[in-house]
């Protein structure tokens, strides 16, 4: 395919902009040397942007005051449903970075429209949760009453290990399964308070108890850990940390953001829409399978 004349290039490509016209502009750039990735990916990542801007009338040659807030309906959207994975999001990101880097350097815009727009952080093969018949698993062969309903905590309302280590028995209101957190009041469900149970009758049931006495015994994060990791062993499993097991909380639950202890809704969907799209340790990938992060010329 030769190679357009500027002037030809640049006026294919306010044509192909202004008319959503994804083929014609996935060809253009193509044609113009502006692709460092295979067709089918830079056209992957331009379509649901595209799709939407023709949706919702937006011209991305010159978008509206609004265009950070608008773009994240396209970076997260998914065919397949749910949201797209944070390496989707980054390399929808990144393409279309590199199409408004070619199109400042065509002279057909003289500001990045993406200037300041933040993307997630790229996620990793260590960020895999482990599958729910794991965790299953591992809450079956903590024998451990204390372990037992520590993992309880953690699995059925994210708690952080911060919060187990901290945890008072004066902060479990036992008539009304209330547990006071870090950011928040707690409704425990039953397999929680079953957990505790035993805890609180081993210190004389809750009108015996001494407010300012434990829950736990751990003392440090590597008490908590260690005693994970015996389990894991004995029961042969991969090690599962603490942080695994809150993300798959998060995944696995229909819980509210008072449950799941979290007291900005923002930080609480994103942290749930993470927990969702990230792969389990057995291999098997995000939803969407989008390969990650790209140069910032158009992928």
């Amino acid at each position: 395919m030769p190679t357009p004349h500027p002037d030809e290039l640049a006026l294919k490509l306010t044509r192909a902009l202004t008319t959503h016209d994804l083929d014609t502009l996935v060809a253009t750039l193509q044609a113009g040397g502006h692709l460092t990735r295979p067709v089918p990916q830079a056209r992957a990542n331009l379509k649901p942007i595209l799709e939407h801007a023709a949706q919702d009338h937006v011209n991305l040659l010159h978008p509206p005051a609004d265009f950070h807030a608008w773009l994240r309906t396209p970076l997260l959207s998914n065919a397949r449903g749910g949201v797209a994975s944070n390496n989707t999001i980054i390399a929808r990101t990144s393409t279309l970075r590199g199409l408004y880097t070619t199109l400042r350097r065509e002279g057909l815009i003289t500001v990045d429209p993406l200037t300041d727009f933040q993307t997630p952080p790229a996620e990793h093969a260590r960020d895999a949760l482990p599958h729910r018949d794991d965790l299953t698993r591992l809450l079956l062969n903590a024998t451990d009453p204390h372990l037992h309903a520590a993992l309880t905590l953690m699995y059925r309302h994210a708690l952080q290990v911060t919060e187990i280590l901290s945890l008072r028995w004066g902060m479990y209101d036992h008539p009304r399964a209330r547990l006071l957190r870090r950011r928040t009041a707690s409704t425990l469900g039953t397999e929680s308070t079953r957990a505790l149970e035993p805890l609180l009758a081993a210190q004389g049931g809750p009108l015996h108890v001494q407010d300012d006495a434990h829950v736990f015994p751990y003392r440090t994060q590597d008490d908590l850990r260690l005693a994970i990791f015996r389990v894991c062993q004995n029961a042969n499993l991969p090690f599962i940390g603490p942080a695994q097991i809150r993300r798959a909380s998060l995944r696995d639950f229909p819980l509210t953001q008072t449950e799941a202890g979290f007291a900005d809704p923002r930080s609480f969907e994103l942290a749930q829409q993470l927990a969702r799209t990230l792969g389990v340790q057995d291999g098997t990938a995000p939803e969407d399978g989008t390969a990650g992060p790209e140069s910032a010329a158009v992928s």
